[in-house]
C-alpha cells in the first residue's frame, strides 16, 4: 500500500487522539487489503475474518501509541500477524493433543497457468509456522530479527522456518518452476 490520501491521514489522526468512528472508516476503507493480509497469515476465511475482529479489537485499545500515521496499516498488520501467531499456537497444541493427521491440509495443488495463483496455493498449503514465517519476510518485508521479536521465538528458528517454508514450496511448486 502507498501513501494515504490527505483525508485518510486525517481520519488516522483522529483514531490515534481516540476516535473509534474514525478508526472504523479507516480500516472500512482499507478491508479488502486487511483481509488478503489476514487470510496470507493463516490460510483460511473464518480464522482470517477471527484475526481481524482480534485485531481491530486491540488497535482500539492501543491506537495512541501509533506515531506515523503513514505506518498504520503496517502496524495494523503487525498486530494481525501476532493474533495469527496465537491462533497457529492453538492449533499446534490441538494438533499434538489430538494427536491425528485429520486436521491437515492437503497438499495437493491444481496446475494452474496463472503463476500468482499457483504460488498463492502452495504459501497455503505450508504448515502454519512457515507460511507466517515466510508471510511476514516476504510480503511485509520484516527482517529475521523483527519477526523473532513479533513471534517471541529465536532468530535461528525464524531462519530455519524461512529456510523449511522455501523447500517445501519448491517441492510444491517443481524445482524448474521459475526456469
Amino acid at each position: 500500500m502507498g501513501k494515504f490520501s490527505y483525508s485518510e491521514n486525517l481520519l488516522i489522526k483522529k483514531a490515534i487522539k481516540g476516535d473509534h468512528n474514525a478508526l472504523g472508516k479507516i480500516l472500512r476503507k482499507n478491508h479488502a487489503y486487511i483481509y488478503k493480509m489476514a487470510y496470507i497469515y493463516i490460510g483460511n476465511k473464518d480464522d482470517a475474518l477471527d484475526i481481524m475482529q482480534e485485531a481491530t479489537i486491540q488497535s482500539m485499545k492501543s491506537i495512541h501509541t501509533l506515531k506515523e500515521p503513514d505506518y498504520f496499516l503496517t502496524w495494523f498488520c503487525t498486530i494481525m500477524a501476532r493474533q495469527a501467531s496465537k491462533v497457529i499456537n492453538q492449533k499446534i497444541k490441538i494438533r499434538a493433543l489430538q494427536n491425528t493427521s485429520e486436521f491437515e491440509e492437503p497438499a495437493d495443488l491444481s496446475k494452474n497457468t496463472n503463476q500468482t495463483i499457483d504460488v498463492l496455493e502452495a504459501v497455503t498449503s505450508l504448515e502454519d509456522k512457515y507460511r507466517l514465517t515466510l508471510q511476514l519476510y516476504y510480503y511485509q518485508d520484516f527482517s529475521v530479527k523483527e519477526i523473532s521479536e513479533l513471534l517471541t521465538v529465536p532468530e535461528g528458528t525464524v531462519k530455519t522456518n524461512l529456510k523449511r517454508g522455501r523447500d517445501a514450496l519448491k517441492r510444491a511448486l517443481g524445482e524448474d518452476y521459475y526456469v
